[in-house]
């Protein structure tokens, strides 16, 4: 289980260096697009490129958010709980969270498939094969499920963290 986790989390840190270099893309369209307007005749397909990008920005660094303990989280409750408590309250988190990121995963997986097998487009200013759209989803809910997996069989807890000890800060 462990080759697992780490294969998980080498996975998750790659996804991430491709997150940034997507978002560096994205901005540098921007200003393409942007500087393109003002100079000279408007480009129809960065604004297109750019909303499929943001699906990639939004679901690929999913596990390594989860894994550095990155995401969100409104933990007031689980501190007015007893210790006892704390650590099954947060049991019943990870499952729920694996529980939907399974499920969504799998749902994203179905719509992959089916786009794949049909050979669908998604018609914009350019052609974009749709299965590329639902790719994202997958890769990150179930590498999410992975990570989340990770905390409810591990030693380390989901809700303490210390921001010196997240990658990149």
């Amino acid at each position: 289980m462990q080759k697992v986790f780490g294969l998980s989390g080498l996975v998750s840190s790659a996804l991430a260096v491709v997150t940034r270099l997507i978002l560096g893309a994205i901005v540098l369209l921007v200003l393409y697009d942007v500087a393109m307007r003002n100079l000279a005749r408007p480009v129809a397909w960065t604004a297109s490129f750019i909303e499929i990008l943001l699906i990639y920005v939004a679901f690929l660094p999913m596990p390594w958010l989860v894994r550095q303990k990155g995401h969100v989280c409104a933990d007031f409750l689980r501190h007015a709980l007893p210790p006892g408590a704390r650590r099954a309250a947060e049991k019943l988190v990870c499952l729920l969270a694996i529980g939907i990121c399974l499920y969504l995963g799998g749902i994203a997986f179905e719509l992959f498939a089916e786009n794949v097998r049909t050979g669908a487009y998604d018609v914009r200013s350019f052609d974009v094969p749709r299965w590329s759209i639902y790719l994202p989803m997958v890769v990150g809910m179930w590498l999410s499920a992975v990570e989340f997996l990770r905390f409810l069989f591990g030693e380390d807890s989901l809700y303490a963290v210390d921001v010196r000890d997240i990658e990149g800060f």
